[in-house]
Parts: structure tokens; sequence; C-alpha cells
């Protein structure tokens, strides 16, 4: 695999240069900012892959402008200090063939949890470098050191796993603190303005809601290689990526286990206002009862729908497919939804008897843009369900996950979940508050009621009977009030200050957290605590 990986970007690098290969931060607030421009003008475009590169986007969108330029208020503000502080970035560097820009990024924050009666802060800092060599080849990098004492639910969570959450393994740092690293990086080639080669380590996102029930940016970063052609109404991406399951190791010499999985998602454009997606997914794990295995070039093939190829090989490898869509319903709304499918058999759904291999899981939102005429008031109502077993393997390491989470939905199945947040921004300033609401069953007594997409299937409950919520059944609830003060666009750079409360319970016991805090960060990549 490292073999045509390196001479795939050799060959590659051959091509004359036409565009650029630059992604857009896997931000949440930058892509809002990019949906709400494109309800506006009562137009579409392929954003269910995500990051986005810049040259996915026509040159008179201005997308650079509408991301990184930063509402000014006074006309003094214009000194050199204060452009490389709040407007520009810090380091910036061009000529005609090349260019590099470098800022900081950080996280300073702190709070107290008061129903545990705990002070909890952080302290991350780091670099992120950006450039373009000619007018196609592009790079990133981002470097993140920190050190934190978290509230009471992310403390159990890193408790229990060992991660914090999206972020990386932990050491321990003092008495009751962590200390853990987090970098991302990629380089990128464009041949052509339709043609796009990516290898990195970080993350991908599929889909146009806050969760994806497909891949989402909730897990660790991975190394992964993306090819992506681009024609206007028409996107496909294949993803070879490889993961790491932390539940083993092959031995001390090699570290943990790890897998391999190759993705495809193609993206159609119907009728200007539809986006329609067909996705599909093999994983499997690196060494197995015959020894070393690698990457499977069988599975090196780039056209979609391999789980007739898989079937045909014999292989007991974990297959998943899936759809997309999303339709433009007016200036001012958007419905979206998914659909995962991981296997299933039509007789036990039409006959409706909760079979365990009916693993399944859907996805069903509307987002609202611009509401009552308000620019810049927007809001999100969102649906998510998975039933029992959904994305788990009877080899544990073929699991559909990654260092101890799912790469899917953060709560893994056999859940339901709602949910609704709203934003409002005018100027520099931004308000936001999001509530979810959630209900998923619990493993007891060590048996397996299929929530931990971790543990094998072959030591499920029952054969037959299979629902939602079966277990412990626990209720979830989550809601995060937040206003923030932009500083720099560049790096997403804002001052903020919130609350967040959190309530989960069932017939055993009943956990809370109510945590306010403050503080001052970057933002060019999404944090989950909200599961």
């Amino acid at each position: 695999m490292l073999k045509f990986l390196r001479y795939s970007l050799i060959s590659i690098l051959l091509v004359p240069s036409l565009s650029f290969g630059q992604y857009i931060a896997l931000d949440n607030q930058y892509y809002n900012l990019l949906m709400q421009k494109y309800q506006e003008n009562n137009t579409s475009f392929l954003s269910s892959m995500k990051p986005l590169l810049l040259q996915d986007f026509d040159s008179t969108a201005a997308i650079e402008n509408l991301l990184y330029s930063r509402p000014e208020t006074k006309e003094h503000k214009s000194t050199f200090v204060y452009r490389k502080l709040f407007s520009e970035n810090l380091v910036s560097y061009s000529t005609k063939d090349f260019s590099i820009t470098a800022d900081p990024v950080f996280n300073f924050g702190a709070g107290y949890d008061l129903k545990a009666s705990k002070t909890a802060w952080i302290n991350t800092r780091g670099l992120t470098l950006t450039g373009l060599l000619g007018k196609s080849l592009s790079f990133n990098t981002e470097l993140y050191e920190s050190q934190a004492v978290f509230a009471s639910w992310p403390s159990a969570f890193i408790s229990a796993n060992g991660v914090v959450p999206g972020q990386g393994v932990v050491k321990a740092f003092k008495d009751t603190g962590v200390d853990y690293f987090y970098s991302n990086g990629y380089v990128s080639y464009s041949p052509s303005h339709y043609v796009n080669m990516t290898m990195g380590y970080g993350k991908n996102f599929i889909g146009e809601g806050y969760r994806s029930m497909i891949l989402s940016d909730a897990s660790f970063s991975y190394p992964y290689m993306k090819l992506t052609a681009n024609f206007k109404k028409v996107k496909y991406t294949v993803l070879y990526s490889q993961f790491i399951d932390r539940s083993s190791m092959q031995s001390p010499a090699f570290g943990f286990d790890r897998k391999w999985a190759t993705m495809h998602y193609l993206q159609a454009m119907l009728w200007g206002r539809l986006n329609l997606g067909i996705f599909d997914a093999i994983v499997w794990e690196n060494a197995d009862s015959t020894g070393l295995r690698g990457f499977d070039v069988q599975y090196l093939n780039p056209v979609i729908l391999l789980r007739p190829a898989e079937e045909a090989f014999g292989s007991p490898d974990n297959a998943l497919m899936g759809g997309t869509f999303s339709l433009r319903i007016n200036r001012h709304f958007s419905l979206y939804g998914q659909l995962l499918l991981d296997e299933f058999k039509l007789e036990h759904i039409l006959a409706n008897d909760g079979w365990w291999a009916n693993k399944f899981g859907y996805q069903l939102g509307l987002s609202g843009w611009n509401l009552l005429n308000i620019p810049a008031l927007n809001a999100r109502l969102e649906y998510n369900q998975a039933r029992p077993y959904t994305y788990s393997h009877f080899a544990t390491i073929q699991s559909y996950g990654h260092y101890n989470q799912p790469l899917a939905h953060p709560l893994g199945a056999n859940f339901r979940e709602f949910i609704a947040m709203s934003s409002y921004s005018t100027g520099n300033w931004m308000a936001e508050i999001k509530m979810n609401f959630a209900m998923y069953g619990m493993d007891t007594a060590g048996r397996d009621f299929g929530s931990n997409i971790f543990i094998p299937y072959d030591k499920r409950v029952s054969e037959l009977g299979n629902t939602i919520g079966q277990g412990l059944k626990t209720n979830l609830t989550t809601a995060d009030v937040r206003i923030s003060y932009l500083l720099n666009r560049h790096t997403n750079m804002r001052m903020e200050a919130g609350i967040t409360t959190r309530k989960e319970s069932n017939t055993n016991w009943d956990k809370q957290m109510q945590y306010i805090y403050f503080g001052i960060r970057t933002g060019l990549r999404n944090i989950y605590y909200d599961f």
C-alpha cells in the first residue's frame, strides 16, 4: 500500500497543473456561512463530501472573501498590528509561484461544573501552516498540544475510553488532568479543475446534517488517500483509510491492531435543487488468522458498489451501503436525509419480527436560513436513529469505529436522537443555542443489547424481537447556550462564554452536569461533547 501511495503521488505530480487544491477547514461555522450564501442566492452545489475544495466553487462566488473577511466597524482599525491580530494571517508570504501562511491556533478556557463542584480548564497551543506551490499543489498542517482538566462527563468518557472525544490518546497530567497531542495535515494536488488527489491525516464528513449516519468527524484523525472527480453536477469520491482498534495489540513491537477501509461516494445534482448520493464501504482487518493481510488490492477498484464483489470473494469483511439526499425547497428551507444499510433481509422487515441482522440507521433533517427574513437567523431540526447492532461485526476489529469511537454517529447504535439548534449573528457577534434529546439502550450485566459497536454481534441477546432502546433504557438531554465575538476569520478566532447542561438518567441512576465556561479560541475543527 505504501508503494502504491508513493508511486501514485509521483505519477500525478507529472501532470500539467491548472488549478488549486486547497481545502476549506472542516468547521461548522464556515460551512454554515457557505450554505447561507447559496440559500440567499437560491442556488445549490454538491456539498455533501466535506471538507470541500475551493476549486469546487465558481470563481465568481468570492468564497475566500465570504469565509475569511471580517466585518469592520471603525475606520481607524486598519493599523498593521490590528490587521495582523484580527483581519489577516499572522505570517503571510507570496511570490508568483509560491505562497505560505502561518497562524497560531489555541484554546484557552476555564469553567465551573456546578453539580460536581469542580473547576475545569483547558490550555491548547499550536500552529497551522498552509501553502500553495504553483497553481495546483497545496499543503496544510495543524499541530495542537493540550493540557486540561475536564468537567464531570468528559472526564468519565476519557476514563472509560482512554481518549479525549475526537482528539486523541491521553496521558496523566498532575493529579486530575490529562495531556494529549493532536495533529492534522494534507498534501493536495489538482491536475485539472475536475480532478483532485489528496493524501492526508485528518477527518472527513459525509452529509448535510449536524450528525452523519455514514461518516462523521466525531472520532480521532486517521491516515487516508482521497481521489475526487467533480464535473459540476456529478461528483465522485474514493477514500482509502486506515483505522486503529485500541481494544487489542498485535504485539508490543507493532502496537494496536489496524484495519483498512475503502469508501465510495457518488453525488449527482438533479433539476438544480435536488442532490442525491450513493455510498458504500468495506472494512477489513490488517492481520487475520492466516497472517499479515495488509491493504487488500481487490478493494483498490474505484468502481462503486463493492458489496457484490465482496460477496463474490467469499470475504468475511464488514460491508456497508447507504444513500443521501438534500432538497432545496426555497430560499429559506432545505430538507435532507441519509439511509445507512449494514445488513438486512426484506422478509424480516416485512414480518416486523425484530430480527437482529436488520441493521440500519437513518437521518431526516430540515434546515432554515435567514428565517422571518432576518439575515443570519438560522435554525436546524434533525432526527437520527440506528437499530441495535448496526455498524458492529463478528470480529471486533472490523467494527465501523476508530480509536474507541464510532466513525458515524457518536452514540453508536440502538438509539434515537432529536436535535434542535439555532444561531443568529450580527456583525462580529453570534448567539447559538443547541438542544439534544436522545434515548438509547445500555448494555447491562455483561449482556450485549446492541449499543456498543465494538462488541462482536455474535454475543447478541436474541435472534428476534430486537427493538431500539432494548437493554437499560436511558434518556439523555444536553443543552448548550453560548455567545461569541469574532476576532479573526482566518482562524475563526473568537471569545465566547456559555453554559452547558447534561442529564443522563435511567432506573439505576441519574447523572447531571451544569457547566459554565468562558474562553478565547480558534476554530478550525469541530469538537463534540454532546453525546
